[in-house]
């Protein structure tokens, strides 16, 4: 199996101890994607994914036949996160600045499946039943996006025309979901990192600031600095 990119690599889930066969499937997702991460999913091999894993090749096909196989698992498990990174601020009793942890988790999640945003033309070539996935997931998270932004309006942290605000959910979500695609398009930038990604999240949210009212700037202490100070 076979990709491009990246440098640091994220850090593998922490599981339960599942059964034997489904504790190896679960370690060989976590290999494909660090190493898709790193490299990306057209140039990866099944002997470095095997040899990732601690396995034979022979264990590997036994779990997953062919390369799509794993974009798929991978993809369910892109979904599960991105969901979970959309709905998180209204479990959140963070008060107000849940909002800046909201804004930072799309872009800690974006680094950890940067792949899927970075290699995408690959995937769909390898694994074209994700398309309408995909298709279904943005417009998912756009009406989730929208749901955070209306949540912000009620607490007063932003003041958006009506008319502004599906054009602002619009923009926000071509910025982030395109954002590797224009460093490495318009910059050259193929080797992204967590400092790349910083600098999305920076840019997203200057398309918020103009809404924001003097409340949002107080409570959720929302400013380039503090989106700078973020680790990622």
């Amino acid at each position: 199996m076979t990709g491009a990119g990246g440098t640091a690599q994220p850090t593998m889930r922490s599981r339960a101890k599942p059964a034997a066969p489904r504790r190896t499937r679960l370690r060989i997702l976590d290999a494909c994607r660090v190493l898709f991460n790193e490299r990306g999913p057209g140039v990866v091999t099944t002997a470095e994914i095997a040899g990732a894993v601690g396995i034979n090749e022979g264990n590997l096909y036994y779990h997953f036949q062919r390369k799509e196989q794993v974009l798929e698992a991978l993809f369910a498990e892109f979904e599960q996160a991105l969901r979970a990174t959309a709905t998180a601020y209204a479990a959140s009793d963070d008060g107000p600045a849940r909002y800046r942890t909201y804004l930072m988790g799309w872009f800690r999640t974006m680094w950890e499946w940067r792949f899927f945003y970075r290699d995408g033309s690959v995937v769909f070539r390898l694994a074209p039943q994700l398309r309408p996935r995909l298709r279904t997931l943005s417009d998912e998270g756009q009406a989730l996006t929208r749901q955070a932004l209306e949540a912000m309006q009620r607490a007063g942290l932003v003041a958006i025309p009506a008319d502004g605000l599906d054009p602002l959910v619009i923009n926000a979500w071509i910025v982030s979901a395109y954002w590797i695609d224009y460093l490495r398009s318009r910059r050259g930038i193929d080797a992204v990192t967590p400092a790349h990604i910083d600098w999305g999240a920076q840019q997203v949210l200057n398309l918020f600031l103009p809404y924001l009212t003097p409340q949002g700037r107080a409570e959720a202490e929302i400013t380039p600095a503090r989106i700078a100070d973020q680790p990622l």
